[in-house]
């Protein structure tokens, strides 16, 4: 009996936020919730909340609850048309995680997210250090960074200037290599051969016998 009483009164509590959702959905979409055609000072929901005191079922007054949004539906285009939305496609109105689940913890219990956060800490602190650093750097002034930008045309020229001069030393650098390379050809193994050559004359003048004096006696 007692397990019946309180399923009776989770079940009125669940229509009275129902009920109070439907107002605050009218209120949302027409500025003021609509007005009972029969009471005109009773809103839409509030008057499908008030059951005539003689039927306080729960199937009264859900049934009161949709005929109250049936009415709604009937005044409002955006209300008629999520519910034609709803029974034509259902299934995109289905939570893919309910709210009442709670997500994976990953099966870390609560020493080893502590462990977690605690080896992480020294992290976040120089991350906050640094962006207070960052926040204490004062603003360079105005006239300064408007004197850097009329350099900025200067500096560019500048840098094509060096470009130019980097590639004309590279230039110089490959002329003076082969200039390097033609004296080497030229003025050291030149004057080898020259020397070989004349050490290998020296060499047959020694060679060769010298001729008998006609003086002899």
């Amino acid at each position: 009996m007692q397990s019946l009483q309180t399923t009776e009164t989770l079940a009125l509590q669940t229509l009275s936020s129902l009920s109070n959702r439907l107002s605050r959905i009218e209120h949302a979409l027409v500025g003021t919730p609509l007005l009972n055609p029969q009471n005109t000072s009773t809103p839409l929901s509030l008057h499908a909340a008030k059951i005539n005191h003689r039927d306080h079922s729960i199937r009264a007054r859900l049934s009161a609850l949709e005929a109250a949004l049936t009415r709604l539906a009937n005044h409002s285009k955006p209300v008629h048309d999520l519910l034609s939305l709803h029974a034509s496609y259902p299934e995109i109105f289905i939570d893919i995680l309910p709210s009442t689940q709670s997500p994976p913890s990953g099966g870390l219990t609560i020493e080893e997210k502590a462990s977690i956060v605690l080896s992480a800490a020294p992290q976040v602190q120089g991350v906050t250090s640094q962006l207070v650093s960052l926040r204490d750097i004062a603003v360079p002034d105005v006239d300064v960074s408007m004197k850097l930008i009329e350099l900025q045309p200067r500096v560019d020229k500048l840098a094509v200037m060096q470009e130019v001069q980097g590639r004309e030393m590279a230039e110089l650098r490959r002329r003076s290599l082969k200039v390097l390379e033609r004296w080497y050809e030229i003025g050291v193994e030149g004057v080898n051969e020259c020397f070989a050559e004349w050490d290998e004359r020296v060499g047959k003048c020694d060679r060769v016998p010298p001729k008998p004096s006609h003086y002899a006696s």
